[in-house]
């Protein structure tokens, strides 16, 4: 005489045969984990494309951050033009040097 488990008991019922990518039927905690497997996911692809493309990323081009430090050096040579010349208050020009940097 052999002791069978049925499978439901191992919890390898037909719920979970086909886990992540059922139609969403099933109680509200494997919903959620669905959607928790999917953001993990796509976070971690938005890391990794970060780490590659953004600031002092290993395939970002070079000549962009050339671009926008000029660009934010002339924007602050006008705040600083527009501070002395009494054009914007003390306060504006704090923080929009902040904002620069």
């Amino acid at each position: 005489m052999s002791m069978h488990l049925p499978l439901a008991s191992l919890g390898q019922g037909p719920f979970w045969d086909t886990w992540p990518f059922t139609p969403g039927y099933g109680d509200f905690s494997s919903t959620l984990a669905k959607f928790a497997l999917v953001a993990v996911i796509l976070g971690l692809i938005l890391l990794f494309l970060r780490l590659l493309y953004g600031p002092k990323g290993i395939f970002r081009d070079k000549e962009l951050d050339r671009e926008a430090e000029e660009l934010r050096r002339k924007e602050l040579e006008e705040i600083e033009r527009a501070h002395t010349a009494g054009e914007i208050s003390e306060l504006d020009y704090i923080y929009r040097k902040k904002r620069l940097r």
